[in-house]
């Protein structure tokens, strides 16, 4: 980001110059949304560099521009009723203003003293939902509960340049209007420009498919009824449901659900045999947590004691094992397509050898002085990379996809868990001999201070690395969803 004061063209004429720029540059590259806002930093600073506007504080401004070209050609794909029109307090007509507010926003009693009734009168002509709010904090949480999918806003500069990072990370469409003055009093706005977004016209053929419909079908299955339904009646089915439903947030099975339903994202609703899948998926990594567990000989996970101080040591290693058949079994459930098994057991297989082999060069490196930081980074890979690639081939698979998208998955995969495990190596509180942050210590001679700071490099480099890679996806609803799966992993450090 520039140090110069940023600050939205007066001029009318160079805000045009900007926005046909920002069209023209999108189509010209060839470029897909979402962007991440290092890679719409570089865009904007180039396209600036054309207009001969470089260096007059208008960054900001060109990288909203941007922003709204890219999604412009994804909008008429999204239902108008699922656009929220988001206004700013400052709009109304201050101190006369006689409306309350509540925890959403504003209640509008309509008394035309500004020009908040005219555009919610003019939205929800068009079926879109409106809010009048000061904060736009929510609408992130709003587009991934499924309540909206996009968002027209209204806004000063400065509320933009807080809450873009969060909309970037979470993928969210989105048309910005940035009001010409900052301050919160006196405030305008180009009614050109929100017309234009409002008029964005809706095609027939629309994405469908609600990120909140997948997660409440997930949690639903996730409950001791809805798992005891897949596991037959036997001696280890009330420890399984346990182990399956009591705690975690289920969040592979719900990469499973949300990836396939950004494949066929014309689909309003799950099949059924997606469930099985699901629940295979969170079976594998339920007993990897049981084992791994054992392994690092843990007392506690979730806050209780861990399987095997609970059970005993036979008992757990036995439930685990038992895991991890259910899940083969339920891959091959009657209601999953034939021709889908071979493939869900094959990839499921590679990715069982694969943790063990990463456990295994654990344990290995664990004996040696000193092991590198490129055997860590590689442990790091193999045993948190598999889990993430198997509930993204599952979805693959199901939905039909999978040759086409098992390179980009398995790249994907290996960035992203070798950054959630450096993630979680900087969260330690305790000294780990297997983290980076010990690792760079031991092998270098450093502090914890200077081995910390070289763990949020390599961090995020693989952060940049997973945003590079995602540029090669051209399929818009499948990129959104990498996004927001990256945005939850990868953390601002």
């Amino acid at each position: 980001m520039s140090e110069l004061k940023q600050t939205v063209p007066q001029d009318a004429a160079i805000r045009e110059r900007i926005r046909l720029a920002a069209a023209e540059y999108v189509q010209e590259a060839g470029l897909n949304p979402p962007l991440s806002l290092n890679l719409l930093t570089r865009h904007a600073e180039k396209m600036l560099v054309g207009l001969d506007l470089k260096g007059r504080g208008f960054d900001h401004y060109c990288m909203i521009e941007l922003n709204n070209a890219l999604w412009c050609s994804y909008f008429p794909h999204i239902a108008r009723k699922q656009r929220l029109l988001l206004l700013p307090f400052c709009l109304r007509k201050q101190p006369e203003c006689p409306a309350a507010h509540d925890d959403l926003g504003l209640i509008c009693r309509g008394c035309g003293r500004c020009s908040i009734p005219r555009l919610s009168d003019e939205a929800e002509s068009l079926d879109m939902p409106v809010l009048v709010a000061e904060s736009s904090s929510a609408v992130a949480d709003w587009v991934e509960q499924g309540e909206i999918q996009a968002v027209v806003g209204a806004s000063c500069l400065d509320s933009l340049e807080k809450s873009f990072p969060a909309m970037l990370r979470s993928a969210v469409p989105g048309i910005a209007v940035p009001l010409l003055r900052d301050g919160c009093r006196d405030t305008a706005f180009d009614p050109e420009d929100l017309n234009r977004a409002l008029a964005v016209p809706q095609d027939t053929v629309l994405y469908e498919f609600s990120y909140g419909t997948a997660r409440s079908r997930i949690d639903a299955l996730f409950t001791p009824e809805g798992v005891s339904k897949f596991i037959p009646d036997n001696l280890l089915k009330e420890e399984s449901v346990r182990a399956l439903s009591a705690h975690g947030k289920h969040y592979r099975p719900k990469i499973t659900a949300g990836c396939w339903g950004a494949l066929t994202a014309s689909v309003p609703d799950l099949p059924d045999y997606l469930e099985p899948v699901a629940l295979a998926v969170e079976c594998f990594h339920k007993a990897s947590l049981i084992h791994d567990d054992i392994e690092d000989d843990d007392a506690e996970r979730y806050g209780e004691p861990t399987c095997h101080v609970r059970l005993g040591l036979p008992a757990a290693l036995n439930l685990g094992d038992y895991l991890i058949g259910l899940g083969y079994r339920l891959f091959c459930s009657e209601s999953v397509p034939h021709e889908m098994r071979a493939a869900l057991c094959e990839e499921a297989s590679l990715a069982h050898c694969e943790l063990a082999l990463g456990q295994a060069k654990e344990f290995e490196a664990l004996r040696q002085p000193v092991f590198t930081i490129e055997e860590c980074l590689d442990i790091h890979r193999l045993k948190t990379a598999p889990a993430f690639r198997v509930a993204l081939y599952a979805a693959a698979i199901a939905a039909g996809r999978f040759d086409g998208l098992r390179g980009l998955f398995h790249a994907f995969s290996d960035k992203l868990g070798v950054a959630y495990q450096l993630y979680d190596d900087l969260e330690d509180t305790e000294d780990n001999p297997a983290s980076a942050v010990d690792v760079l210590m031991r092998s270098n001679g450093w502090d914890r201070e200077t081995a910390r700071a070289e763990t949020v490099r390599l961090y995020q480099e693989q952060r940049e690395d997973i945003y590079e890679l995602l540029e090669q996806v051209g399929d818009v609803p499948l990129k959104i969803f990498l996004y927001r799966l990256a945005g939850k992993v990868l953390k601002d450090v």
